[in-house]
């Protein structure tokens, strides 16, 4: 039985200001199978937006998952995705109002 090998960034985002759309770097995610994004965000001003994992597999065309949430508050939420669909990964902040800041941590797993 093979082992599972890992890929971790406890700070991928760190206090970014949450007041325009947020890319995350992208994560070569070759040889993994599934990711997980804790994404925290304090409270500003009642920031609104989406979060996404975005997928790509030539790091110029990205496509949102299905791993989504909706921001609308100071919270804590957890994206996964199973079964990673392409090779390249990274977190999206869609900005629409408001201001807070936002930490991202990922984890990776084959």
């Amino acid at each position: 039985m093979p082992f599972n090998t890992f890929k971790n960034n406890q700070t991928y985002v760190s206090a970014v200001t949450m007041d325009a759309d947020i890319t995350g770097d992208t994560i070569d995610a070759e040889g993994m199978n599934s990711c997980s994004f804790t994404c925290v965000n304090t409270a500003g001003t009642s920031p609104v937006g989406t979060l996404y994992i975005q997928v790509s597999n030539d790091e110029s065309e990205w496509v949102n998952t299905t791993a989504t949430a909706a921001i609308n508050a100071a919270e804590t939420n957890l994206l996964e995705l199973d079964n990673l669909p392409a090779r390249f990964v990274r977190i999206f902040y869609d900005f629409t109002s408001g201001t807070a800041a936002l930490s991202v941590a990922f984890t990776m797993k084959s």
